[in-house]
């Protein structure tokens, strides 16, 4: 089965028919993905000992009517897409040098069912050398308390154990690992290249274990997947997060 075919599964699986309904124009999620994958072959860099660059962050402009009945499916729509451009970039060979996103946003000079795409490539944050990383100048704007209680990481490591480095929730999805596609990369011998997610649902954030080599702990316990609260410790690897919230 293809990225595509894999993609399109998904979105079913998600909801169950209502996307198709509220879509009623010649716009279908299936032909934006298959533009972000163009837009990955259009733009691929090749750079140092051959390593082909992506771009990473993508902006799908839709016309007024079509934002609007996307509006109630588009966070999942954009972590299946960003998942997509993920596998994609596996499939070809393809590398990134920031977490992958995608988001939407309004064009009045759209008619319906029309879009385009912008891309760009757009550093993430890492954590390395007892230090968060984070180039903000190579960022987009965020979402100041974007999510209620300004729930954040607290990040520590082995060597520098009372670094205590912030790092504050700005998605619905959070991907934590080694690999520079990450949103919060750990450079950490003992992380996996995509080893855990937090995921905001509702007023609840949720950490989910990828399939790990090493696990995820909670406490010092195995988890894969349990709810936050205001102190929990994870550890992943060598690197300590504690969680909090206002």
């Amino acid at each position: 089965m293809g990225v595509l075919q894999r993609f399109e599964r998904r979105l079913e699986g998600l909801v169950e028919g209502a996307f198709a309904r509220a879509f009623k124009s010649d716009l279908q999620p299936v032909e934006v993905a298959s533009a972000v994958q163009r837009e990955m072959d259009e733009r691929a860099a090749i750079v140092a000992q051959g390593r082909t660059l992506v771009p990473n962050d993508f902006v799908v402009e839709l016309s007024t009517t079509d934002s609007e009945r996307l509006e109630v499916y588009a966070d999942s729509i954009s972590h299946e897409l960003a998942n997509l451009a993920r596998e994609y970039a596996k499939e070809q060979g393809y590398s990134f040098v920031g977490p992958v996103r995608v988001r939407f946003e309004t064009a009045g000079d759209l008619a319906v069912g029309l879009f385009r795409i912008r891309s760009g490539v757009i550093r993430g944050a890492t954590v390395e050398q007892d230090e968060i990383r984070q180039p903000a100048s190579d960022l987009p704007p965020s979402r100041p308390n974007a999510f209620n209680g300004r729930p954040r990481l607290l990040v520590s490591t082995q060597d520098d154990p009372q670094g205590d480095r912030s790092y504050e929730l700005t998605t619905p999805v959070t991907l934590l690992g080694r690999g520079t596609d990450c949103d919060l990369r750990l450079v950490d011998p003992g992380v996996s290249r995509h080893h855990a997610e937090l995921r905001v649902e509702g007023q609840m954030v949720v950490l989910v274990d990828l399939g790990s080599t090493n696990g995820t702990f909670v406490n010092g316990q195995p988890v894969r997947r349990i709810e936050l609260q205001n102190g929990t410790r994870v550890t992943l690897g060598r690197t300590t997060l504690v969680f909090r919230r206002d």
